[in-house]
């Protein structure tokens, strides 16, 4: 059943001061009033609000990896969370925040309801001082107000078409990912690719105008089965030798060619003579170099005549011309032999290459599966050639007398062949090079063939969806012209934000000044008893009380920047803390009349959302008193509780705070030297009502003449410092003072300590 009152729940953990704030409250309306000394945490839920009102991308690390919230974090814990979260009247649940923190990382900002305006000294410094309490004037756009004309039907077909766009859009965007995820994602390293980032996101498949880019000659299927090839190829996998270059010397074989066509002298010998010889010369030219003194050189015998006149002979003829001639065209006859056994080696040599290449480029390679090693049939046009010259250098060698003519174009097609075999070898060995440079950067293939990926997805995605992207793009347009022409028709009803601000500005001015200060609507230079103060001047002019006047001027009128359309008021939300700072008690007053008439001066405002924040007892005195606020509660001691209107004397709080030291065990705080002197100024002016720093001292050493601390704590430590030539203040001092003061009090005015032990 609904709550015929508004339901906030606040809950703070780990925050600065605050160990863990959890509390629920009712409201009749959003105008809440949270009195709290200095140091109990005030400030910090002030900037946890205004979080809410940055822009993501402001808070970043800084260079040491610090994040901007950091600060916020309770010492000794890594982590903190705020929690604000309202439910209406009907049970609806209107606001719900929840910013978890965490050390050396930029918090996600939830989602608000609302626009918070966010007062605090923060605000004060980043906006403000910063500029010497001037106002930018440079300020830009309008907002949108209530077309005189009803858009509702056009508005709401505008809806229409943004919610099948959207839905188009979600249903191509997840059929991608699907696809991406299934077939691509699982690939190693390749979402680092910078085409994977290019081409596979959503906007670049919708736009797809990058395909001249992604022209690719493979299938995504048939590049995943390269990938998988490359990742295969074993370790040490070895180079495929390079084959060696035709060695041919062209000028023997010119020479041999031209001895072929000379007539040789025929020796005296006999022709029986002269074929037993030439059947075994070489053996017989061997034998001969090593006969020596008539002696045999196998049996070691002395040989005789008959031997000894044959070996004669051998020798005569081996020296002969005729002889030499056979000998040389058997020469020639070798040579062209190893020739053509080294073609045959060439021949059989690429003939592996090619095998080893292909099985290689298959397997390992696929980017190379369409280059091949280029034949060399070549050599064989090249034997037939050589052949021709062996068998007349064989017929030279039985027929030297006789000129054998070989054609010119057997020499010329040798020469030719040559040339080709050449390149040929040369050009192989270029792609065996190339594919062994591959083999061995195979990380760089495994990366091409990656990339290749990405672009055939890419182009293969845009295909798959292209009639969907096509509708999309026409819902796009179609949602553009309408968009464009109801924003024409409410054209109208723009209102300048500078106008606004303006005037916000001039109307708080006029609340606390009456004239003594305006503000120049074209410039916004401040207008001090009609005179225009120039740049700099403003704070010099201005008090600080003024100055703290002049800054929640400007606060109240920057709240029009947040504001797009009319509508948009409604979510304003003001958080202020301690706006009060040095102003006279006349213009705390006048503070509080603006807060209470922030709905006159700021127009479009229906129902006022505020949280104020402060340790002024007077200013939340005058807040409770007007009915300002509608809730009001109490930060202390790290709880949030219902708020005593009986706090509203300084005198009871202070008086608290140090009972809670002296008897409680709690510890001493920064403004505790402050909670001393005010008692004991309290106590004073029942004797005399002109307090100064004599009459204190005096009220010491009259009614506490054994305290040899108290002045000190009252004097110095109120003032900001504890002087250097004194000994280091401890908690036991703080104690001792406190408890000095709780027993004076309790001698004279012992029901006030009574009332104290209730909070206890």
């Amino acid at each position: 059943m609904a709550d015929d009152k508004i339901k906030i729940y606040f809950g703070c953990q780990h925050i600065a001061p605050i160990e863990n704030i959890q509390r629920e409250f009712h409201v009749g309306s959003l105008k809440v009033g949270i009195y709290a000394n200095n140091g109990c945490g005030k400030t910090f839920i002030s900037r946890l609000f205004r979080l809410l009102e940055l822009p993501q991308k402001i808070l970043v690390l800084d260079e040491n990896g610090c994040s901007p919230t950091d600060p916020l974090i309770r010492f000794g814990y890594n982590t903190g969370s705020f929690v604000f979260k309202i439910t209406n009247k009907d049970g609806d649940v209107v606001e719900n925040i929840s910013l978890n923190i965490q050390r050396n990382a930029i918090p996600a900002i939830s989602n608000s309801s609302y626009l918070y305006h966010v007062f605090n000294q923060d605000y004060v410094e980043e906006n403000i001082r910063v500029l010497n309490y001037e106002k930018d004037s440079d300020i830009k756009g309008y907002i949108l107000g209530k077309a005189n004309i009803d858009l509702t039907d056009d508005e709401n077909k505008l809806k229409r078409i943004e919610n099948d766009g959207v839905n188009l859009r979600s249903h191509i965007e997840s059929s991608i990912q699907t696809y991406i995820a299934k077939n691509i994602d699982a690939i190693r390293d390749i979402k680092r690719l910078q085409e994977y980032k290019d081409f596979l996101n959503l906007e670049a498949i919708l736009n797809y105008n990058n395909k001249e880019k992604a022209i690719c000659s493979k299938t995504v299927e048939e590049l995943l089965a390269d990938y998988d090839k490359v990742k295969s190829i074993p370790e040490n996998l070895p180079d495929i030798s390079l084959i060696d270059n035709v060695s041919i010397d062209v000028g023997i074989i010119e020479q041999i060619v031209e001895d072929l066509t000379k007539s040789y002298s025929l020796s005296s010998f006999s022709d029986e003579f002269k074929a037993k010889i030439q059947n075994k010369q070489s053996f017989i030219e061997e034998g001969v170099k090593l006969f020596s003194d008539n002696i045999c050189p196998f049996c070691e015998q002395k040989l005789s005549i008959a031997s000894i006149s044959l070996i004669d002979s051998y020798t005569k003829f081996l020296s002969d011309s005729e002889a030499q001639t056979i000998k040389l065209f058997r020469n020639y006859s070798n040579k062209l032999r190893e020739t053509i056994a080294i073609l045959s080696n060439i021949d059989n040599a690429v003939s592996k290459r090619e095998n080893l290449y292909n099985e290689y480029k298959t397997k390992y390679i696929p980017t190379l599966e369409n280059e091949t090693l280029e034949s060399v049939s070549v050599i064989t046009s090249l034997k037939r050639s050589i052949q021709q010259l062996l068998d007349a250098t064989d017929k030279k060698s039985t027929i030297i007398n006789i000129p054998i003519r070989i054609e010119d174009n057997v020499i010329a097609d040798i020469k030719k062949h040559i040339s080709i075999l050449d390149q040929l070898i040369k050009n192989n060995n270029q792609k065996i090079e190339v594919i062994n440079q591959k083999k061995s950067k195979i990380g760089e293939e495994n990366k091409n063939i990656r990339r290749a990926i990405c672009k055939s997805a890419y182009v293969y995605l845009a295909t798959r969806h292209n009639d969907d992207i096509l509708k999309l793009n026409e819902l796009r347009k179609e949602y553009n012209v309408l968009n464009a022409d109801i924003l024409k028709r409410k054209e109208a009803e723009k209102i300048s934000k500078k106008k606004k601000v303006y005037e916000t500005i001039k109307s708080v001015l006029d609340y606390f000044f009456s004239g003594k200060y305006t503000l120049n609507e074209d410039d916004f230079h401040l207008i001090f008893d009609k005179t225009s103060l120039d740049k700099g001047q403003v704070k010099h002019v201005l008090s600080e009380g003024e100055k703290n006047i002049i800054a929640f001027a400007y606060y109240l009128g920057d709240a029009h920047l947040k504001i797009e359309k009319e509508d948009d008021y409604k979510k304003l939300f003001f958080v202020i803390d301690d706006p009060i700072s040095s102003m006279d008690f006349t213009y705390v007053y006048t503070l509080c009349g603006v807060i209470r008439d922030i709905k006159q001066i700021l127009e479009k405002i229906q129902r006022e959302k505020i949280i104020i924040f402060t340790h002024n007892n007077d200013f939340m005195r005058i807040l409770c008193s007007n009915n300002i606020i509608d809730k009001k509660l109490l930060l202390r001691n790290g709880e949030l509780g219902d708020f005593n209107e009986n706090f509203t004397v300084p005198y009871i709080s202070h008086l608290i705070d140090i009972y809670k030291i002296a008897r409680s065990g709690e510890r001493a705080k920064h403004t505790t030297a402050n909670s001393i002197r005010h008692i004991i100024e309290t106590l004073t002016k029942f004797q005399n009502i002109d307090v100064s720093n004599n009459s204190i001292q005096e009220y010491i050493k009259a009614n506490i003449p054994n305290d040899k601390k108290s002045y000190t704590f009252i004097n110095d430590l109120s003032h900001g410092g504890w002087r250097s030539e004194q000994i280091p203040i401890t908690d036991d001092d703080y104690k001792e003072v406190c408890e000095t003061i709780i027993t004076h009090i309790e001698e004279r005015f012992p029901n006030q300590i009574k009332y104290c032990e209730k909070f206890k």
